[in-house]
């Protein structure tokens, strides 16, 4: 049976609510032996801790490849999520922040030294193939086909030709506004975070003379970027998540947005779910399937400053700066923002864990977003409680 709906304007006159949330604290101890055995979503599973600051994070296979500034690139097999193992690296000349491997090539963003080329066919043994030195400092870089999209900050963004990645080949660029942190490609699409002046879009269908449809000014400073279908997910820094819809490239539109604890650096969408590299709060896991409402599934507090996501089956594995490789299992997460037992249904028991979380202080069950823990949060659980799945 749903509950009366509640609101901030009729919670003095709700004497039931207030007689079910003493009730709740009261029943918290016996939730917690009722859910012994029941895993935690974003639950940690293993971790390696590389030799520098882990900047960025790509996954293919049984193979995490981790660009960690100033050593480069580290290989490490995960085969075994919770002992993962050193493979090999490859030191670069610069500074590693971005990595995407494609086929046995791994392009790197290497900050001052442009984008880098590595053959990791053997990952003992990796060698270089090429490079191309970008004109200010490449800060990501994303592979569609033969092209390398490298955002390289004052340059904005370059496109290079990596058909032959022993010679790969400057093809055109275009120079945004601000400061191009992260990119990402969606058809004939470049998303561009450009630092302060938030999202730049690109039409990129001839390389060599890109232009610009359309932009978005976030009020953050947008790190990095994921496109999924006609929405973009912006990892905006100090203004968390914020999703735009670029259905008309020209005019595109804030559908929603979410205000994290910590600063979004990173951002990888898979499904309804987006995972948010949040710095010194860790991985957030937030269901975006209304992207108008972002709701909080699940939260990992990492050792270090997490500040790069890449999503593998069940597995989330940051990029935690100064604390290496972090691997997290999310199976556990539920589809359902209320369904916080993880069961499938809604029933009490959700109710007693929204007060094991917020007893926590955990994002969880900040449910009006408010970045405090009162009354209000229960007030909003109830009401999303009653809309159902």
């Amino acid at each position: 049976m749903p509950l009366a709906p509640l609101n901030r304007h009729s919670m003095h006159h709700q004497p039931f609510a207030a007689a079910c949330l003493a009730a709740l604290v009261c029943c918290s101890a016996w939730c917690e032996l009722a859910r012994a055995d029941d895993p935690p979503c974003a639950a940690p599973v293993g971790s390696f801790d590389t030799p520098d600051d882990a900047f960025g994070v790509f996954v293919a296979g049984r193979v995490a490849y981790v660009a960690d500034q100033e050593t480069g690139i580290q290989i490490i097999d995960v085969s075994n999520a919770t002992s993962p193992t050193h493979l090999g690296s490859y030191n670069t000349p610069g500074s590693a922040v971005s990595v995407e491997v494609v086929g046995n090539v791994a392009f790197v963003a290497d900050g001052s030294f442009g984008l880098q080329l590595i053959d990791v066919s053997d990952p003992a043994a990796p060698v270089l193939l090429g490079s191309l030195n970008t004109p200010n400092i490449a800060r990501w870089v994303r592979v569609s086909g033969n092209l390398a999209f490298v955002a390289d900050s004052s340059s904005g963004l370059q496109i290079i030709d990596v058909a032959d990645p022993n010679a790969p080949v400057l093809l055109g660029s275009f120079d945004t506004p601000g400061s191009a942190y992260g990119v990402d490609v969606v058809g004939d699409i470049a998303c561009i975070a450009d630092n302060q002046f938030g999202l730049q879009i690109i039409d990129v269908s001839d390389p060599k003379s890109p232009l610009r449809l359309g932009a978005f000014d976030t009020p953050g400073s947008a790190y990095a970027v994921a496109c999924a279908g006609h929405l973009v997910y912006l990892a905006d820094y100090q203004a968390g998540l914020q999703i735009i819809d670029i259905s008309d490239p020209k005019a595109p539109e804030l559908v929603g947005s979410y205000d994290t604890d910590g600063y979004a650096y990173g951002v990888s969408v898979v499904g309804s779910l987006a995972y948010i590299a949040d710095s010194s709060s860790g991985l957030l896991v937030l269901d975006v399937s209304d992207p108008a409402a972002p709701a909080v599934l699940g939260h990992y507090d990492s050792p270090g400053y997490a500040q790069g996501v890449s999503v593998h089956g069940n597995l989330a594995y940051l990029a935690d700066y100064d604390f290496g490789l972090q691997i997290v299992d999310v199976t556990a997460c539920p589809q359902c923002p209320v369904d916080l037992d993880g069961s499938g249904d809604l029933s009490p028991l959700d109710f007693l864990a929204f007060v094991d979380l917020f007893a926590a202080e955990d994002p969880g069950a900040d449910c009006d977003q408010d970045h405090a823990y009162t009354l209000f949060d229960f007030l909003c659980f109830v009401n999303r409680y009653n809309q159902g799945c």
